[in-house]
C-alpha cells in the first residue's frame, strides 16, 4: 500500500485544525451566551420590586448592590454593554430597530432602578476598579475589594446612604438609597451633590409610591436643615 503524499497529510492536518477550531469557536460562543443568560436571570431577581426596595437587613441590601454591580462589570466583558445589561435585568427587550417617531415613557421605578445601577458602575470605575478574575469573585460574594489605584489605594470603598437613616429609619435596606463612595474617614457632612441626589430620590420613592408623602416630606424637610443644602 503506498503512503499518502504529503500533500496529503497536510491538507488532512489543516482539515482537523480548522473543524477544532470551529468546534472550540462555537463551544465558547455557546458558554458566553450561557452565561450572558445567568447575569440577565441575576440581575432579573435584584432588580425586582421585593429585592430593590425592601431588602429584609442593610447588609443583603449592601451585598446585593455590589452583586449586581460586579455583574454588569461581567457583563460588559462579554459583550454586554452596561445599558444593555440593566435592561435585560429590568427585562426590556433590545430593539434591533428604533423608531424616531416612537416615544417611550419610562415608568418611575424602572428609573430609580435604572439611576442607581448606572451611577453606581460609573463609581466602581471611577474608584479604579477592573472587571478582573478577583474584582468580579469578591463581588459574587457580595464584597468590594480594595481600592486599586489613587489617592484611597488600598482602602475599602464604602457603601454610604443618600437618605440618612435617622432621618428615615429603614432606607437603610434599599438598595436604591445606597451608593459606592471612597472611603469618609473625617466623616464628612454630604455635599450638596449628595442631598440634591437624596432628594431627588424622595421625590422619585414617593411618585413610584415606595414611600408615601408624608414619610417624603419628613425626609426633605431632614435634608434640608444641612448647612450645605
Amino acid at each position: 500500500m503506498e503512503a499518502p503524499s504529503p500533500r496529503y497529510i497536510l491538507t488532512r492536518a489543516a482539515f482537523i485544525i480548522a473543524a477544532m477550531v470551529a468546534v472550540l469557536f462555537v463551544w465558547g460562543f455557546i458558554k458566553k451566551k450561557q452565561r450572558q443568560n445567568a447575569i440577565t436571570a441575576e440581575l432579573q431577581s435584584i432588580t425586582s420590586d421585593s429585592s430593590f426596595f425592601q431588602q429584609f437587613y442593610p447588609e443583603a441590601a449592601r451585598k446585593s448592590l455590589v452583586r449586581a454591580i460586579g455583574l454588569i462589570a461581567e457583563a460588559n466583558t462579554l459583550g454586554l454593554s452596561p445599558d444593555t445589561a440593566i435592561d435585560r435585568g429590568l427585562g426590556i427587550k433590545e430593539k434591533f430597530f428604533e423608531n424616531e417617531l416612537e416615544e417611550y415613557d419610562i415608568p418611575i421605578r424602572e428609573k430609580i432602578i435604572r439611576t442607581s445601577l448606572r451611577s453606581n458602575y460609573e463609581n466602581f470605575l471611577k474608584l479604579g476598579f477592573k472587571a478582573d478574575f478577583h474584582t468580579i469573585a469578591a463581588m459574587k460574594a457580595g464584597e468590594l475589594p480594595a481600592i486599586p489605584s489613587g489617592p484611597q489605594a488600598g482602602r475599602k470603598p464604602e457603601i454610604a446612604n443618600l437618605i440618612d437613616p435617622a432621618i428615615s429609619p429603614g432606607m437603610e435596606k434599599v438598595i436604591a438609597n445606597l451608593e459606592i463612595r471612597p472611603p469618609n474617614p473625617d466623616n464628612l457632612k454630604p455635599t450638596v451633590i449628595e442631598i440634591a441626589s437624596a432628594k431627588q430620590l424622595a421625590r422619585d420613592l414617593s411618585d413610584a409610591r415606595i414611600i408615601e408623602e408624608p414619610v417624603r416630606d419628613r425626609i426633605l424637610e431632614g435634608l434640608s436643615k444641612d448647612p450645605k443644602s
